[in-house]
C-alpha cells in the first residue's frame, strides 16, 4: 500500500488521505489515522504501521485533543490553564474553572522540541525541552496518568517517525552511492579501454613501420613521418 503524498503527513496528530492500493497479499486492519473505522486490506508493511499508530490514534489522541484542565507553573506565578493537542503542539490558555472562559494570548509547546516526560509530586508532570521545563499539576493523579501515557506515546510515535524517516534516507543514500560507484566504474573502464586502443594503435603503427623499414631496406634515420 503505497501512500498519497500529502503535506502534512507527518505531522503527528492530523489525519491523512487514504492511499492507493498497491496489489500484493492483503492483512485485514483497521487505520484510524486515516478515518478508516473498520477492516480493510492492508499490505504487510503498512498492516504493521497501522498496528503502532492505532494506539495512539484511538485512544490517546482523542484524549489529547479534547483538552484538559491544568495548574500551570511559571517563573514567578502560576495559573490554571486548559490544555490541548493541536496539530503537534500542547496549547495551553488561561481559564476561568468558575466561569470556564478562555482568555488571554494562546501558547504552545511545539511537540517536536520535547525530549522527555517525566511525573513530578502527586499529579504532576514535566515536559522537557531544550530551553524550558514546563510543569503541569493535573486536577488529580488519575487525569495526570492518563495525560502522561498520552504524551509519551506521541512521543513514540515521534521517534518512531524520525527514525523511519532516517532509515529511509540512509536507505536512499546508500543506493545513490552504489548507483555513483556503478557509474565510476564504468568510467574507469572506459578509460582503460581507451588507453588500450591507444597502446594497441601504437603498436600496429610502430609494427607496420618496422615492416616499411625490413621492406626498403631503410634504417630508423633515414625513416620520416608518423
Amino acid at each position: 500500500m503505497e501512500k498519497l503524498r500529502s503535506a502534512n503527513k507527518n505531522v503527528l496528530g492530523t489525519y491523512d488521505t487514504p492511499p492507493t492500493w498497491v496489489s500484493d497479499e492483503s492483512i485485514p486492519g483497521k487505520v484510524l489515522k486515516l478515518g478508516l473505522t473498520t477492516d480493510v486490506r492492508l499490505c504487510g508493511p503498512c498492516a504493521a504501521s497501522a498496528q503502532r499508530e492505532n494506539g495512539f490514534y484511538g485512544r490517546h489522541l482523542p484524549l489529547l485533543e479534547a483538552g484538559a484542565v491544568f495548574v500551570k507553573y511559571g517563573f514567578l506565578v502560576e495559573r490554571t490553564v486548559f490544555v490541548k493537542w493541536v496539530d503537534g503542539t500542547v496549547q495551553y490558555q488561561s481559564i476561568n474553572v468558575m466561569s470556564n472562559v478562555l482568555s488571554g494570548i494562546v501558547k504552545a509547546i511545539p511537540f517536536d522540541s520535547v525530549s522527555s516526560l517525566t511525573p513530578v509530586g502527586v499529579s504532576g508532570l514535566y515536559l522537557t525541552t531544550p530551553s524550558q521545563q514546563h510543569r503541569l499539576d493535573a486536577a488529580d493523579p488519575h487525569v495526570r496518568d492518563l495525560w502522561l501515557q498520552a504524551l509519551r506515546s506521541a512521543l513514540e510515535m515521534r521517534q518512531f517517525q524520525v527514525q523511519k524517516i532516517e532509515e529511509e534516507t540512509a536507505a536512499r543514500v546508500a543506493l545513490e552511492h552504489q548507483e555513483m560507484t556503478r557509474v565510476m566504474i564504468g568510467l574507469e573502464s572506459i578509460e582503460l579501454r581507451k588507453t588500450h586502443m591507444q597502446q594497441t594503435r601504437l603498436e600496429k603503427n610502430q609494427s607496420r613501420r618496422e615492416a616499411l623499414r625490413a621492406k626498403y631496406g631503410l634504417d630508423v634515420a633515414t625513416t620520416t613521418g608518423p
